[in-house]
């Protein structure tokens, strides 16, 4: 495993450090950059583990939450384990309420503890319904169309009111080697090239997505504690349609591509300004987007 994050998580040495979600995919890679480094963490995740120090059980059972919580009076909460937005398209409702009860459980508890720093992840779903020709940041007003995009802004508002003491990350596509749990964009096209030698493009493949390295949402991660509480894009800097990014998954494959013109292509979002992280930190972690695919189709094949 590539360790890259020595220099980054200085301010987590010495820390107590809850991860929830710590078996998804962006948990697990957390969870190996703090093992290679030999900084201690208590995992949480309702998918069972191997790991001693991984607890298995559901955020939404309180008893369990006041337990963990009140034992280890953590530092840092990351809170990775809420749903997808494909869930919250099939199942708004029930995901809904457990991701709420959740919520509820984790700031309740963390409230009387008062000095944990929550780092939560909302979705670039958050922006859905607005013109995608102009750039989104921060500050826009939100008038979210997905229900995975309206359930996150609300946890979002719900959260700056109720514990202040919290960085929120707006996460767009992610891609990278990791324990992916859900549909992933580009892994999905890989594998297809992979298997068939024919990648499908769903519609005119005029769709466009916001890529961001794995590695870079970790390394941003790591700095959390460098950031002032409040909301941050982490988009990465690759914004491009499905059929040019196929196009060149494709080519490194020798797959052909085909377009399925009767299927219904995703909705685009609109592309995030990323400048507010970047500013906070004096730093810019975003991977060369084009190095970092060729890196991740390179793992894939292996």
């Amino acid at each position: 495993m590539n360790n890259y994050s020595t220099e980054l998580l200085l301010n987590l040495i010495g820390k107590k450090i809850i991860i929830a979600g710590s078996n998804g995919y962006i948990g697990t890679e957390l969870v190996n950059q703090l093992e290679l480094n030999n900084i201690d963490y208590i995992g949480i995740d309702k998918i069972s583990s191997n790991k001693i120090n991984c607890l298995n059980f559901n955020l939404s059972d309180n008893k369990k939450v006041i337990d963990v919580l009140s034992a280890e009076k953590p530092d840092y909460f990351f809170h990775l384990g809420t749903h997808s937005a494909l869930a919250y398209k099939n199942d708004f409702l029930n995901v809904f309420h457990e991701d709420s009860s959740a919520i509820h459980n984790i700031i309740s508890n963390l409230k009387k503890i008062d000095n944990t720093q929550l780092i939560y992840f909302s979705s670039s779903y958050v922006y859905s319904g607005l013109d995608v020709n102009n750039t989104v940041n921060e500050t826009i007003i939100l008038n979210p169309s997905h229900n995975f995009g309206l359930s996150k802004s609300f946890f979002e508002q719900l959260i700056q009111r109720e514990y202040p003491n919290s960085i929120i990350f707006r996460l767009s596509s992610v891609f990278g080697q990791g324990n992916s749990l859900h549909p992933n964009a580009i892994e999905v096209m890989a594998k297809e090239a992979i298997n068939n030698k024919l990648l499908t493009i769903w519609g005119n493949g005029n769709r466009k997505m916001q890529y961001v390295f794995l590695a870079d949402v970790v390394k941003y991660m790591l700095k959390a504690p460098e950031l002032k509480p409040g909301i941050y894009n982490l988009g990465g800097h690759s914004y491009d349609t499905v059929m040019a990014t196929a196009n060149q998954i494709a080519k490194y494959f020798g797959a052909k591509t085909k377009i399925l013109s009767d299927k219904k292509e995703g909705e685009t979002l609109p592309p995030m300004d990323n400048n507010k992280v970047i500013d906070a930190l004096g730093e810019d972690y975003f991977s060369d987007h084009q190095k970092s695919l060729i890196k991740y189709l390179a793992n894939i094949a292996n």
